[in-house]
């Protein structure tokens, strides 16, 4: 469960009635076994943050906090919020 927006910069606390609601599936390691849970994270960003901001899942890294296309400079790799 999420209490605070995703943006760790952004203090706002979760609000159902809007922002952007994100879910990924947690990938587990090559060669481990899956875990016994389905390993789904969700994180939310709140309306002001999804307007400049979007999470982007990677499975060698994890979760990442990025400037929506067009935003800003398209070359920023993003934040690491959590890890894979």
């Amino acid at each position: 469960m999420f209490y605070y927006c995703a943006n760790p910069d952004c203090l706002v606390p979760f609000d159902y009635q809007g922002g952007h609601v994100f879910r990924f599936h947690k990938h587990h390691a090559p060669g481990e076994p899956p875990p016994n849970t389905h390993s789904v994270q969700h994180f939310w960003l709140c309306g002001a943050c999804s307007l400049m901001y979007t999470l982007d899942y990677r499975d060698d890294m994890g979760v990442l906090i990025r400037f929506v296309p067009g935003e800003r400079s398209e070359c920023e790799q993003g934040r690491l919020i959590a890890a894979a």
